[in-house]
């Protein structure tokens, strides 16, 4: 089984809404004609995967996807004022479990939530799971420039841990964007670079401690993660800072989250991830259907690794499907 755990659908109640107007987020059109939800330091090309659920399953079928996670994307709905977020978080959500009922055993969804009131996303979240058989939740990697590992998100950790469901850290624009402007850096590598520090401090802010039950997935492959492991646990070990609030080193509880690998095609990356999280802890995904996805690739290179039938098997769709209780 193929389950491709990164993919976005924004629903067309969602697009239909910010075109209207009125909102942070703006949808505009190129010099071609392409729709583009816009704002500042990134933007989206629109695709008809976005909206469009038979074209999701068609474009599973061709690339031999048997399940897709379908959750929302940047710029997410904190950017928002907070009354158009909740509003538009029922919106989207209710349009995601519309969609996935039209689609049985093919499609799943992740609710996405108002995290500009972590209140109100905790409650959100709740409603989605249990009124609306949504799988888990999605966060970005900083929610208008505030930690993930801020106090104030508790609440939504704790209505996550205790409900045993899966928190997404998709990336989004660093806060710092203007340094990301030029060349596409913010998905480039803002976006990982974003990831990254947003796992860091769901540890070093004794998050992860205090809700040991949580279970975390960083898009992406986690950013550059793996490849630091040792020199963050050099730091804990060299600077008070970094383990005021931890009893143990930073890296167990790295390990313990889960890496998918949209994004990422490259073998040394993906070998990298699964030496330093295990073959239980790597999941596939693709991206679909943003500019950068290639789902043929991101299968190809974990064939390339010449893991073992049963390890591949829990990479490409066993460690998804176990996760999402499916």
């Amino acid at each position: 089984m193929v389950y491709d755990f990164h993919t976005h659908f924004y629903t067309s109640a969602y697009l239909d809404e910010i075109e209207r107007g009125g909102y942070q987020a703006v949808l505009v059109r190129d010099a071609g004609g392409n729709r583009l939800l816009k704002l500042d330091g990134d933007y989206s090309m629109i695709a008809p995967g976005h909206f469009d659920a038979d074209r999701v399953v068609e474009h599973m079928d061709r690339h031999g996807v048997d399940r897709q996670l379908l959750s929302f994307s940047i710029p997410g709905l904190h950017v928002e004022e907070r009354n158009d977020g909740l509003r538009l978080a029922r919106v989207v959500n209710e349009a995601l479990a519309e969609t996935v009922v039209l689609h049985p055993g093919r499609l799943s969804a992740l609710a996405v939530l108002p995290l500009q009131d972590p209140a109100a996303s905790a409650a959100e979240l709740l409603y989605a799971v249990e009124s609306l058989n949504l799988r888990g939740g999605m966060l970005f990697s900083n929610v208008n420039g505030q930690s993930l590992g801020a106090p104030a998100f508790h609440e939504l950790y704790a209505v996550a841990s205790a409900l045993d469901l899966p928190l997404f850290i998709h990336p989004t624009t660093p806060h710092a964007h203007d340094l990301y402007a030029a060349y596409r850096l913010t998905p480039m590598a803002g976006f990982p670079f974003d990831t990254s520090v947003a796992a860091l401090h769901l540890v070093l802010s004794g998050t992860m401690a205090a809700y040991p039950g949580l279970k975390v997935v960083l898009g992406n492959l986690g950013g550059t993660i793996p490849f630091l492991a040792g020199r963050i646990d050099q730091a804990y070990r060299s600077y008070p800072e970094a383990r005021e609030k931890l009893d143990r080193p930073p890296s167990e509880y790295l390990k313990a989250m889960y890496y998918e690998s949209a994004g990422m095609p490259d073998r040394g990356a993906l070998r990298l991830a699964i030496d330093f999280a295990g073959t239980d802890r790597v999941m596939f995904g693709s991206d679909f259907p943003q500019q950068i996805a290639d789902v043929d690739l991101g299968l190809r290179t974990i064939d390339e690794l010449g893991l073992d039938e049963a390890a591949r098997q829990r990479i490409v769709g066993r460690n998804a499907a176990g996760l999402l209780k499916e």
